[in-house]
């Protein structure tokens, strides 16, 4: 079934039915290309390149698979293989046991007024002239390739004032991310940004000149530079990638896996419990009782992953609370242009309320490191 966002009143429809985390859709095709395996890839060693390098994005997709209810997928065709109607992709599969993926098509009208909001910011991230790193840009490049990423939206008269085809490219890619996080916006809700798409907000807002994994500790160190930042200690969030992959030989595997933990005990009550704090940071506050649960909650869901969580360090547990809380402290102070980028806000539409679940690229976080041999071993299985 598609839904569809003919005017304002769209968005709220999607927050009555439940449907409440914006997932970049880049973190949605490296999803799909795990799923369909080595096999099916025109190019293989592209194709594995783009995945070992957005292992976050990989691990984003199915977490959120089995911690959400139901996920919206927004205007995909007009992403990725336009030829493909939604129920002939692989992870349309999941709704096979039950209605997890949702088709939504943003009209014009919803999608102009976004648009015009990205694109004045965009204009303004431009107008202060800073330079990507070359290899940056290119490594960045050859992943839009490897993914046949198709949507490019015009930049209209923003790109007169760019000098190269691939400047353009770049632009249009920040482009959508900024349209994605608009959708977040409208809706209030979390957006699940491609972790290569945060670094590169950043690194334009920031004005970074390094490269690769010192990029990433660069900015951070950045972004706590301009920061005053309030710590909470709020409870860990699993991972259940790992756990997936040493359950599964092939990746349709996953399929299966997936809804069996979704429909688990643990898993549900974990669901239940994160959305009742999430609501209650949201509000300011953490309450005693939450607090009390955390302890317990974060050992049935251990025993069900057989692992034992990893303790955020001291200097990141700021940051790793927010992307908890899926909003900043309270407290934080970012410059301007840095507030904007970092909340996606679009001062063009409503909804600054929303909340935005930052990326694991932006928190340095490495947990899914070790796991490279075990996604490539479950990728190429046949």
């Amino acid at each position: 079934m598609q839904i569809r966002i003919g005017d304002s009143s769209g968005w709220q429809e999607l927050k009555r039915q439940g449907l409440q985390t914006v997932m970049d859709p880049m973190v949605v095709r490296c999803g799909e290309l795990f799923l369909r395996g080595a096999s099916q890839a025109t190019d293989q060693s592209k194709v594995w390149d783009l995945l070992q390098k957005n292992m976050h994005a990989l691990g984003m997709f199915f977490d959120r698979l089995v911690i959400d209810e139901k996920l919206p997928i927004f205007n995909y065709g007009d992403t990725f293989d336009m030829r493909l109607n939604f129920d002939q992709r692989i992870w349309s599969r999941f709704n096979d046991y039950e209605p997890v993926l949702h088709d939504v098509n943003v009209e014009f009208g919803p999608y102009r007024q976004i648009k015009d909001a990205a694109l004045a910011e965009l204009a303004k991230v431009y107008g202060a002239k800073q330079q990507l790193p070359p290899i940056m840009e290119s490594d960045i490049l050859a992943e839009l390739s490897a993914a046949e990423y198709d949507w490019s939206p015009s930049l209209e008269s923003l790109g007169t004032d760019l000098t190269s085809d691939n400047e353009r490219k770049i632009a249009a890619f920040l482009l959508g991310g900024l349209i994605f996080g608009g959708y977040a916006q409208q809706m209030s809700s979390e957006h699940l940004v491609q972790p290569k798409r945060s670094r590169l907000f950043l690194a334009i807002s920031l004005g970074a000149e390094t490269v690769g994994r010192k990029v990433e500790d660069a900015l951070f160190a950045d972004l706590k530079a301009r920061a005053q930042v309030r710590t909470e200690d709020l409870p860990w969030t699993p991972t259940f990638f790992p756990y997936l992959l040493g359950r599964v030989k092939t990746p349709t595997d996953l399929i299966a896996a997936v809804v069996e933990l979704r429909r688990s005990r643990e898993v549900r009550d974990y669901r239940h419990w994160l959305r009742e704090v999430l609501q209650d940071f949201k509000d300011g506050k953490v309450t005693n009782k939450k607090r009390q649960d955390i302890e317990a909650i974060a050992k049935a869901v251990d025993r069900k992953l057989g692992k034992i969580p990893s303790v955020p360090q001291l200097e990141v547990k700021t940051t790793i609370a927010a992307a908890v809380a899926g909003m900043l402290p309270i407290s934080v102070n970012l410059t301007p242009t840095l507030q904007a980028l970092w909340g996606w806000l679009l001062p063009g539409i409503p909804g600054y309320g929303y909340r935005k679940l930052l990326t694991r690229a932006v928190l340095a976080d490495r947990e899914y490191i070790a796991l490279e041999e075990r996604i490539r071993t479950v990728w190429t299985a046949t």
